[in-house]
């Protein structure tokens, strides 16, 4: 049941739902929330959990697209709903979200020129000696320019790690703890993890233009605000990681080199990849959001089955 629920406090999802219905942080939503829009092989950027049946049986699978919600019923999974991102409902709190569109021209206020948004750890591998190797890589590419690296947290709280991007010349960014430091206490506040989403997009805003050394959620947010935004794979990102136990994610890090560049393009295509912001790349991104999906206060509060009272809230005193 750990595994199950623990999805809905990544990146302060479930905290960014319960604003916009404008409830309390001791409602618990009993069912799996979609953390991210990462490659699936043969859905593309639309994943859904396969959950096991026990747990389907009686629980929902909350996914962004409308894409999501259909290629899993195509396999069988009837538990699964498409409710848009986590991402759309704060950019429809703080009035940047509306009528199916996002409106960052006023929003938009740069200060720095580039935001460099790595390929991050997890608890399955982690920075090694050739770490610097990599950042080293990344200036090369980007030459002389006024950039910023933002950091996941894993990252963030190594002050080798730090050190690296900071000696080359780079800002240094953080959105918080993506989840509770101790993975026991899931709901914890240490760390900013309810604004991590918030926070995120404060970074984003703040540049020109984002570079991603992998096809990762934020990539689609950037293009979603309008933000020049590239894809370029990291070719030093397998070697400047180590792996610590054979869990969760480490296949995918042996194979780095020669697959993630093709599945990026296989995924998004090459104009996704590409810096240059269209029409057509905010659409595709809108619509890895689930744009269509998104529901208002009252259907939401229908969909979602919540229980109060059980999540603790932290003191005001």
């Amino acid at each position: 049941m750990y595994w199950f629920f623990r999805e809905q406090f990544r990146f302060g999802h479930r905290e960014v739902l319960l604003d916009y219905l404008g409830l309390d942080y001791s409602h618990l939503i009993e069912g799996f929330l979609q953390h991210g829009a990462h490659p699936h092989s043969r859905v593309g950027f639309w994943p859904y959990q396969e959950l096991p049946r026990s747990f389907s049986r009686f629980y929902s699978s909350f996914v962004w697209s409308e894409q999501a919600e259909l290629s899993a019923q195509d396999d069988g999974h009837q538990h699964v709903k498409a409710i848009g991102a986590p991402w759309l409902y704060l950019l429809s709190d703080l009035g940047y979200f509306s009528d199916g569109k996002i409106n960052a021209t006023n929003i938009h206020k740069p200060v720095h020129d580039l935001l460099i948004v790595p390929a991050h750890g997890s608890g399955h591998y982690f920075a090694n000696s050739h770490y610097g190797n990599m950042v080293e890589g990344v200036r090369n590419r980007i030459g002389d320019v006024d950039a910023s690296v933002l950091l996941y947290y894993t990252e963030f709280c190594d002050p080798d790690v730090r050190r690296e991007w900071s000696s080359k010349g780079f800002a240094l960014e953080c959105s918080g703890f993506a989840w509770g430091a101790e993975h026991r206490t899931l709901w914890t506040y240490n760390g900013g993890r309810p604004d991590f989403l918030k926070n995120t997009m404060k970074v984003l805003l703040q540049h020109r233009e984002v570079i991603c050394t992998s096809p990762t959620t934020l990539a689609i947010y950037s293009s979603s605000l309008g933000i020049p935004t590239s894809i370029l794979i990291d070719p030093e990102f397998s070697q400047a990681m180590g792996i610590v136990n054979e869990g969760k994610g480490v296949d995918r890090l042996r194979n780095y080199d020669s697959k993630i560049g093709e599945l990026s393009k296989k995924l998004l295509g090459e104009s996704f990849a590409a810096r240059e912001i269209t029409e057509s790349k905010i659409r595709l991104s809108l619509k890895y959001l689930g744009v269509e999906s998104f529901q208002t206060q009252e259907s939401l509060r229908t969909i979602l089955p919540l229980t109060s009272g059980v999540i603790p809230i932290p003191s005001q005193e």
